[in-house]
């Protein structure tokens, strides 16, 4: 599946306010279907990086979508993908903290601050923070195929929404290496690894 690019990010958000401004109930269910299909699957691999089972997951990232979907006409969004990966990550571990309530363990879990850097989806081989089999599987797969730094890259523009001014800001690099890396990195694990999510 193509991920979607900034374009493509702002043209979903101007069909669904289009949509939601003409009162057209079927415009608007068709727009919200194709925002579900095109990032459904970014959603759930940001659940994966913090959940292991995947029923949660499931579960987690359709919450995404219904608070989405509820609350769509009263907030202002610059990404769309930017805001649904950053609400999958705040569900996670709600997710999860209220889990550890209701199994009455654990409840001293090193959960990251939620003021902290949110691009953080490398896991930790050192932290208690648990993350689906698959999430690790793959991004062990980038870092060995692409490198650390490039892995980074690509999460947190293609999952994350991160712009590449942004981005090549944080790592002190200039805007048009770190465009160049990102679309050699994800040409590289394609032909290797073929076309898993990138």
């Amino acid at each position: 599946r193509h991920v979607p690019d900034d374009r493509s990010d702002h043209t979903l958000l101007d069909t669904l306010n289009h949509a939601l401004a003409s009162g057209d109930a079927g415009a608007v269910d068709r727009a919200f279907e194709t925002i579900y299909d095109t990032y459904a699957r970014s959603v759930a691999f940001v659940c994966g990086r913090f959940l292991t089972d995947d029923t949660d997951i499931r579960s987690v990232t359709n919450d995404v979508f219904v608070s989405f979907f509820q609350r769509v006409p009263y907030i202002e969004i610059e990404s769309l993908r930017a805001y649904l990966c950053q609400a999958a990550r705040r569900a996670a571990l709600d997710f999860l903290r209220a889990k550890n309530r209701r199994e009455r363990r654990l409840t001293e879990l090193p959960f990251p601050d939620e003021d902290t850097d949110p691009l953080t989806l490398l896991p930790d081989p050192d932290e208690d923070i648990p993350a689906h089999a698959r999430y690790k599987a793959l991004t062990a797969d980038l870092c060995a195929t692409v490198g650390k730094e490039n892995t980074e890259i690509i999460l947190s523009h293609a999952v994350c929404g991160e712009s590449f001014p942004a981005i090549a800001a944080r790592l002190g690099k200039k805007e048009n290496t770190v465009k160049t890396a990102y679309h050699r990195a994800i040409k590289r694990f394609r032909k290797e690894k073929g076309d898993r999510w990138l």
